[in-house]
């Protein structure tokens, strides 16, 4: 069972500039005073077929609705297609039979936040609660460094690396395939028993000397401050130390955030090391105004984290693929506000 916890609100500046669409999407978790104990359950499937982002199909086909997550109607209409292609051809080729195999694959594979708060936590519930299977572990192969975190966050867990799968949108036949569901719902829960495998991962890594973190997305192109660099030497002056988490190795991520007690980054990928931050830390997220989320709110909820998003106007092209990846706009109140003691 997945322990119930208690939420309120976040701390919220500038509420006003969120469209109505977007804060009622938001609200309904908000606004829920006590999220109930839960059932996880672990599933064991027979001769099942994953095709792309995670989504399973039995030997006739047929989509297991529980791993759709976040997947269009698009994606998941060519995964079928190329399932019952695959079936067609019989699948010996492509049939895996080499013992139990856990799904940790689900959309948003090139996404650190995904892999860290959703995919590998499976990893550290399985080993803990069923030691007796010789399991292996199933895994996206993702774009960039993050193929070299997921694999140095899986053996900071124990997990002997050859004991993985590797795999991309192919479809694949499993003769044994685990599948954790009720740990996270994207945006719509996040289990307690998520922050077991984050601490798993954390335990022997010693807290850096860094009290103030400023979080920069400099390499990404999107989704930055307008007028940044002077917010970067504002902070700075501050005593805040400038990081990029994109380009550090993990390790160094997790100390760094371990030993903060102030924090202050835009909000995306990066910022999900929060959930390495020690409880009542202060975390600022600087938000696009039309970003519908509350992934990092479920995060701070969790770890008991001094949490204010401010929403931010947001000014010029869409530079990615969501309307809210824009440059954003933060008024010299709010930074005052932001840097205050």
């Amino acid at each position: 069972m997945s322990p119930g916890f208690d939420a309120k609100y976040p701390n919220l500046v500038n509420k006003a500039l969120i469209p109505q669409p977007v804060l009622q999407a938001m609200e309904w978790a908000w606004n829920t005073p006590r999220f109930p104990e839960r059932p996880v359950r672990v599933a064991r499937l027979s001769d099942v077929w994953v095709a792309k982002e995670g989504l399973v199909f039995d030997r006739e086909g047929n989509l297991y609705r529980e791993t759709i997550t976040q997947h269009s109607e698009a994606e998941i209409d060519q995964a079928h297609a190329a399932v019952l292609a695959a079936i067609e051809r019989g699948g010996e080729a492509e049939t895996d039979t080499a013992g139990p195999i856990l799904l940790c694959k689900k959309r948003g594979i090139g996404n650190y936040g995904h892999w860290m708060m959703e995919m590998l936590p499976k990893a550290h519930l399985v080993r803990t609660w069923l030691p007796e299977l010789d399991v292996r572990f199933l895994v996206a192969h993702a774009p960039g460094h993050l193929n070299d975190t997921m694999a140095f966050s899986l053996s900071m867990l124990g997990v002997d690396l050859a004991r993985t799968r590797v795999a991309d949108d192919t479809p694949w036949r499993f003769a044994d395939l685990l599948l954790v569901d009720g740990l996270s719902e994207h945006g719509g829960f996040m289990s307690p028993l998520v922050l077991d495998g984050i601490d798993a991962v954390a335990r022997g890594v010693a807290p850096a000397r860094a009290d103030r973190l400023f979080v920069t997305r400099r390499a990404t192109g999107i989704r930055r401050i307008v007028d940044e660099d002077a917010l970067i030497a504002h902070a700075q002056a501050r005593g805040y130390r400038l990081i990029e988490p994109d380009g550090l190795p993990l390790p160094e991520q997790i100390a760094l955030f371990k030993g903060a007690s102030r924090i202050v980054g835009v909000m995306g990928a990066a910022m999900t090391n929060i959930a390495f931050a020690p409880p009542g830390a202060r975390v600022i997220n600087l938000t696009p105004a039309g970003m519908p989320d509350t992934f990092f709110w479920f995060i701070a909820t969790l770890r008991g984290l001094d949490y204010t998003e401010i929403r931010c106007a947001q000014s010029g092209p869409v530079r990615g693929i969501m309307p809210w990846d824009t440059d954003l706009i933060l008024s010299p109140d709010d930074r005052d506000s932001i840097f205050a003691d």
